[in-house]
């Protein structure tokens, strides 16, 4: 029998966010939701965000702080904040973000319809309308994002919902474990997509409630480190997740086309490359990332080329075009 008003943990991981952490928690706090609780989990920010949050809002019994020793990053932080949380179901967000009304309803409504169901996202717009962030899908056995803007009008099933909005079946996560701390942040919601369908369960989106993402790494512009970083995760991600038939098929693919597009679009741009050292730190964690990839194939139940045609992009983009977004 399903619950009406199930429990549930948002954990907003925090990071110098003082420009944001009012609008956030207000409008979280605005949801008539009647079962939920709010983590703030602190990444050590050296701005008194969390002092901030504290003040607004240290009276409100449904909100909890949660101070981090150091900087763990996205991953390792937000896994602090899920291993906190007594809940049948967490909700990761983004501090930059401000949320609708019915966001936490209609996530856990979704959730609620199958219970196998690991993942729900929601629309995720800019603050000048753009979608930047949004579910991932399969093309020929590579991931990619829509390029339909009408797709995100509408529900489908994918690989990987984005880790700025998006709720998750704590079970699912005891399962087959929550962020890998290897990726730190970047790709790593990508990374536990693919392990949940691989496991069994599905990633899916409601275009019923929406998220206003006010920062963002590609639209506030990226580091050197972070290019070089989402180089080296990209190559983690496939590596792991791919069982071996794609590990020695597709993989190669990713490696060569990945080396390429970065190295092309550095050129134009009269930039550094990131591929030499994100392809030197990838090699580096070789031994690690084998043992996190023998962990998840033995947890599979599902086959890629299952994963490949139930996550499937609804335009099926060419093939072209799916190598140039890896």
């Amino acid at each position: 029998m399903q619950e009406k008003t199930p429990r549930v943990s948002v954990i907003i991981l925090n990071y110098n966010g003082a420009a944001y952490v009012e609008r956030c928690l207000r409008s979280l706090f605005c949801n008539a939701y009647p079962n939920f609780e709010v983590l703030f989990v602190d990444n050590r920010s050296s701005d008194a965000s969390a002092e901030i949050a504290l003040r607004l809002f240290g009276a409100e019994k449904r909100f909890t702080l949660i101070r981090n020793r150091e900087n763990y990053g996205f991953s390792v932080g937000n896994n602090i904040g899920i291993r906190h949380a007594n809940a049948k179901y967490v909700i990761i967000l983004n501090n930059d973000t401000e949320v609708e009304e019915n966001l936490i309803e209609e996530l856990v409504r979704v959730a609620e319809s199958d219970s196998k169901i690991g993942s729900v996202g929601c629309k995720i717009v800019q603050s000048d309308g753009r979608i930047l962030y949004g579910p991932m899908y399969m093309n020929y056995g590579f991931m990619v994002r829509s390029l339909d803007m009408r797709t995100y009008d509408r529900a489908t099933v994918h690989i990987a919902n984005c880790g700025c909005a998006m709720l998750l079946r704590k079970s699912a996560i005891e399962k087959i474990g929550s962020f890998d701390p290897l990726l730190w942040t970047d790709w790593e919601d990508h990374d536990l997509g693919y392990r949940l369908n691989s496991a069994g369960f599905n990633c899916v989106y409601t275009p019923r409630t929406r998220v206003l993402h006010l920062g963002g790494g590609n639209y506030l512009g990226m580091s050197q480190e972070r290019k070089e970083r989402i180089f080296r995760n990209r190559l983690l991600g496939y590596y792991k997740n791919y069982e071996t038939r794609n590990l020695l098929v597709r993989f190669p693919i990713v490696l060569i086309k990945s080396l390429m597009a970065v190295s092309l679009s550095s050129a134009r741009k009269r930039e550094k490359s990131p591929a030499p050292k994100g392809l030197v730190e990838f090699l580096k964690m070789i031994a690690p990332i084998t043992y996190r990839r023998e962990q998840v194939q033995k947890l599979r139940t599902v086959p890629d080329i299952t994963i490949f045609k139930e996550c499937r992009i609804p335009e099926r983009q060419p093939f072209w075009k799916t190598l140039r977004v890896l």
